[in-house]
């Protein structure tokens, strides 16, 4: 493992330990950089997200071939974006992923086909039709416009009367 600071560099994921169709299953996979990346499987399906500070998105990229569909998430202005639920469903109408992102990037071990991808982020949702290939795989790239909260700072707002 890669140690910066001090502070061992992982890329780290709770999995769901129940058994049954959602069964989550997480091993520890050692990358080219150095660093650890966890590789999760669910309903069969392979897959690995992170991608926070450079090293943990370089440890990401040096297995990213490993992976036919390979997402990333960003905001408008290129900022990256963590916390996207994403929800992939086959060819055959059926879901066969549903995860939250741990960092910008996602990348999925799926057979050649058709698959639909759905993007939730920033108050907002994204579909898209990806056709994974066998040879090269896919990137696709979701852009999210940020969501502006604007809220009245304490001392500005107006003070109840007084009786």
């Amino acid at each position: 493992m890669k140690r910066i600071h001090g502070i061992t560099l992982t890329v780290a994921l709770i999995a769901a330990t129940a058994p049954g169709p959602g069964f989550c299953a997480a091993d520890i996979v050692p990358t080219e950089t150095g660093a650890a990346a966890t590789r999760t499987m669910q309903n069969g399906i392979a897959y690995i997200t992170g991608g926070v500070g450079s090293d943990e998105a370089d440890a990401l990229r040096s297995v990213a071939s490993q992976y036919s569909l390979r997402l990333t998430f960003v905001t408008r202005r290129g900022q990256f974006l963590s916390d996207v639920d994403v929800e992939i469903v086959g060819p055959s109408g059926a879901s066969v992923l549903r995860t939250r992102t741990l960092g910008p990037y996602l990348y999925v071990a799926l057979p050649p086909g058709r698959y639909q991808v759905a993007a939730y982020a920033a108050g907002t949702k994204q579909t898209r039709v990806v056709v994974v290939n066998a040879r090269e795989g896919t990137n696709a790239q979701f852009e999210f416009v940020p969501v502006v909260r604007r809220a009245a700072a304490p001392c500005c707002q107006t003070p109840p009367l007084a009786r």
